[in-house]
């Protein structure tokens, strides 16, 4: 993954990024897509959010919920 372009992506989406790193990427995770595949007919989806921002502590800040 190319964390730069990532970046560059999420701020032309108008996402801002604030501390965090590239395991908070959207290319980390699966497709939504494909898991509401998965639950077809099980559950009905209502609304999906769309990011506006991701606020994490900075890799050399202190944060209390870190595992």
């Amino acid at each position: 993954m190319d964390w730069l372009a990532v970046k560059k992506s999420m701020k032309a989406r108008g996402i801002e990024l604030r501390g965090g790193g590239a395991d908070e990427a959207p290319e980390c995770y699966k497709k939504l897509e494909e898991v509401l595949a998965y639950h077809a007919g099980t559950i009905e989806v209502v609304h999906r959010l769309r990011p506006i921002g991701v606020a994490m502590a900075a890799p050399d800040m202190y944060d209390p919920y870190k595992d």
